[in-house]
């Protein structure tokens, strides 16, 4: 299920009619540059995003609940007060995401890319499940 918080307009990345296109290294583009600008809030719960392109996007303070979102990529991104919840980030790529307030409880990221150190200690704080190879 995926929706925008109720006192917005909603943004579905299903849209009938509308197919992706691929970016060189395999991740889907289903949301335009626009799009991407407007998912703070933005709710999904239970479904497969794998290798989805967020690269760049407003995601504050969106929520995901057990979601499948193996190797998306989130560079750039805005995670800041964001929640993953029982997800599966393997394999996603974090390069220049802004993590603040950002949880992770019971979520996977083996083998997670783009994560420095500390920020890979922080996201354990957050409830993260972190292997580093």
């Amino acid at each position: 299920m995926l929706k925008k918080k109720p006192s917005d307009e909603p943004i579905s990345c299903l849209r009938p009619g509308r197919g992706c296109s691929y970016s060189e290294d395999g991740t889907h583009r289903i949301f335009t540059a626009s799009e991407k600008e407007r998912l703070s809030g933005f709710v999904c719960r239970d479904t497969e995003l794998n290798r989805v392109d967020f690269s760049n996007a407003n995601l504050r303070a969106a929520e995901f609940h057990r979601v499948s979102l193996v190797a998306a990529d989130f560079s750039g991104a805005d995670l800041r007060c964001a929640s993953f919840v029982g997800c599966d980030l393997r394999e996603a790529r974090f390069e220049g995401a802004l993590f603040q307030f950002t949880r992770f409880d019971q979520s996977w990221l083996i083998g997670a890319h783009g994560l420095s150190e500390p920020m890979r200690k922080y996201l354990r704080r957050q409830g993260a499940h972190l292997w580093v190879s």
